[in-house]
């Protein structure tokens, strides 16, 4: 009797681990949506909110990957609040890729948007223009400068 005791309770003991892996699994969070402008003006900070949320309701952060080799990482925020981060960009097309992680360090499928910035255009001061036109010796520097 001693003898079946005792196997049933080493069995229990080498159970008790299974049962509470099993109880821990950690989910990821769901893949981030990206809300926010697909253009933009060079120079201009643009503005992005990003939400996810985790199946256990952890707290989670976000980490932005802004496309110009700069990435950015969020506090962590209850699960299915958004939050809003601003980057500002020179000329070019870039790729915005975020990933949601949560504090048990499970990690979302990235979510990525494309993001273009064009040049900024240079609209001449007629008055200047034609003031050097008038005197192309006047201010050399400026006229070189200018490209005029």
């Amino acid at each position: 009797m001693k003898r079946k005791i005792l196997v049933i309770y080493l069995c229990m003991l080498l159970m008790i681990p299974l049962f509470a892996s099993t109880a821990m699994a950690n989910e990821p969070p769901t893949a981030p949506a990206i809300d926010g402008p697909t253009s933009g003006k060079a120079g201009e900070p643009l503005t992005y909110t990003f939400t996810s949320t985790d199946p256990e309701g952890d707290d989670i952060s976000y980490l932005v990957e802004w496309g110009c080799g700069e990435s950015e990482n969020s506090d962590f925020i209850p699960s299915g609040e958004p939050v809003s981060i601003s980057h500002t960009y020179v000329k070019g097309t870039y790729i915005i890729s975020v990933i949601a992680m949560d504090i048990n360090q499970a990690e979302s499928d990235p979510s990525t948007l494309e993001l273009t910035v064009p040049r900024a255009r240079f609209v001449p001061n007629m008055f200047l223009f034609r003031f050097l036109q008038r005197f192309p010796n006047a201010f050399p520097i400026l006229r070189q400068l200018l490209g005029f």
